[in-house]
């Protein structure tokens, strides 16, 4: 074969050029979207240059905040994409029958099995998948059919029914950290907790965690899903090159027999959630008593007609998010709590006053314990990611700035949570936002209750409230009766609180947010170790 000349190399490389200019050109000066202030130069021409870089490193809802404050509610953060900060278009973007739908790009990741689940049901959901259900008519109508059978789970009146199961777990809790005398990473312990606690909710068989953890090792398979939220920005993001990835390893894998431990864990994951789906089946075929008395989210949805498949990408989809973002604010708020021996003692008479009650209408209308779970899950804002929506037919009008149809929009309810202008010093942990100045009562503050949305709102509002209310309130309470909570402080918190405690003896000591970073789910950088004196 002849080499190409020298001259028509040369002309081919000027026409590329050219074309990447015009590119940048249109980009920049054309498109409706360049009115907007830009996240950083490369913004508004590829999302790799800025946008992927920045959820890669898990930044990009730590940063935005920050370049919102200096550039206004609207941000470009790729060609096509753009980031707000306002809660009145939040408001109207999130609202009941809202016209902006969730962006397949990125909600089809969640996908399970090629049945959507709750959270990734889109309007599209049947053409990211051939596999995919074609139950799945629209958002709208698969969307609220889908929730008012979860609901049969997870209203609040059904509440009572989980108490039960909750308790059987937050018991062997008790016991497993009673034997950490010399104290431990409230982290990982915690997550067992849950994802004990959420195995048994979706799929009727404990997967072991809290066992595992009393061994000395973390159950890697729900490490490793957990993990799994780090990968999102390149799965969104490189979606074909992901899937080639995971092909060549299973190649690799059927001539080599070796897996990595992410991979290993994954496909240890995946076949207890069949085996226990299989089980479950077949119990209920052959009517027979499930090995838990207690309601479970697969057989509920079987139960109610829903193929069983479905169920299954259910009970899957449900026990990462379930287990991550409670577990985080159960670790956060016992960390906080042991640098706060006066509060624990105040809020341990408050639980002894009702008999170390368990009913959830008791326990909620404790005041310090509200004000504690409340503020726990607002200061962690473990659910981070950022919810992307696509602009309806014909465009839509925000701050003077017009958005053409199909433009991604997204924003974290994380921001609202940490809005320094509702919560004033957000980023420290303090029960007192909620509370009168002698912890009897809560008292109102419309700001702060409007800003404050760490389950979203709307249509999409995560059904999950309710259970993750009760899961706090037990496993706080029960610790509380059991234990005196010692925190092991890392330097530069044990500064700062040793200045709080010079300066103000007695005062409620506010903690500082542990550094992390935010994919999916806040990921904190630190360990947070604590000791869990038993009480005498």
């Amino acid at each position: 074969m002849m080499p190409l000349p020298l001259s028509l190399l040369a002309e081919c490389t000027v026409f590329v050029l050219v074309g990447l200019c015009l590119v940048r050109i249109v980009r920049e000066y054309f498109s409706p979207l360049s009115s907007l202030p830009n996240a950083g130069v490369g913004a508004p021409y590829s999302r790799l240059l800025w946008a992927f870089p920045t959820e890669y490193k898990g930044c990009i809802t730590l940063d935005l905040p920050k370049l919102h404050e200096k550039l206004g509610p609207l941000v470009r953060i790729g060609p096509n994409e753009v980031s707000f900060y306002s809660m009145e278009m939040y408001d109207a973007v999130h609202k009941v029958n809202s016209r902006f739908k969730k962006d397949p790009r990125v909600y089809g990741e969640f996908v399970q099995g090629g049945s959507p689940a709750l959270f990734s049901i889109t309007y599209d959901s049947f053409q990211l998948n051939d596999r995919i259900s074609t139950d799945l008519l629209s958002d709208p109508v698969e969307h609220s059919k889908r929730r008012r059978l979860m609901g049969q789970l997870f209203n609040r009146s059904q509440m009572h029914k989980l108490e039960g199961l909750m308790l059987n777990h937050i018991d062997h809790f008790v016991q497993t950290v009673a034997s950490s005398r010399d104290g431990a990473n409230l982290l990982p312990v915690c997550r067992a907790l849950e994802a004990d606690i959420m195995s048994e909710f979706s799929f009727g068989h404990t997967i072991g965690a809290l066992d595992a953890f009393s061994q000395g090792a973390e159950l890697e398979m729900i490490a490793k899903n957990d993990e799994k939220a780090t990968w999102m920005p390149l799965l969104t993001s490189f979606p074909g090159l992901c899937n080639m990835w995971e092909w060549t390893e299973q190649i690799l894998s059927s001539i080599t027999g070796y897996r990595n431990p992410y991979n290993k864990a994954m496909l240890d994951f995946h076949q207890w959630a069949e085996k226990s789906w299989r089980t479950m089946l077949s119990d209920n075929a052959n009517q027979e008593k499930s090995t838990s008395p207690f309601p479970n989210l697969i057989q509920t949805m079987v139960n109610s007609n829903l193929p069983s498949s479905t169920a299954l990408s259910e009970a899957t989809e449900n026990l990462g998010p379930g287990t991550d973002t409670t577990s985080a604010t159960l670790a956060h708020i016992l960390w906080a709590l042991g640098s706060n021996p006066s509060f624990q003692e105040d809020l341990f008479q408050d639980l002894a006053a009702v008999s170390f009650s368990t009913d959830m209408t008791t326990l909620e209308g404790i005041p310090r314990l509200r004000a504690c779970v409340k503020e726990g899950i607002r200061w962690t804002g473990a659910a981070a990611a950022m919810l992307p929506r696509l602009v309806p037919e014909s465009g839509a009008e925000f701050y003077g700035h017009f958005l053409p149809e199909n433009t991604v929009i997204s924003s974290s309810p994380i921001w609202y949570l940490h809005d320094s202008v509702a919560f004033p010093r957000p980023k420290e942990f303090n029960p007192y936002r909620w509370l009168t100045s002698d912890g009897q009562k809560i008292r109102d503050d419309p700001l702060r209750d409007k800003f404050y949305i760490p389950f979203s709102k709307g249509a999409n509002i995560c059904m999950g409230a309710h259970f993750a209310y009760l899961e706090l309130f037990l496993s706080i309470s029960q610790v509380i009766r059991n234990f005196r909570v010692r925190v092991h402080l890392l330097p530069h918190h044990r500064s700062y609180l040793d200045e709080e405690k010079r300066s103000s003896p007695g005062v409620f000591r506010h903690v500082e947010l542990p550094d992390r970073r935010e994919w999916v789910a806040a990921v904190p950088t630190e360990r947070l170790m604590a000791a869990l004196e038993p009480r005498l």
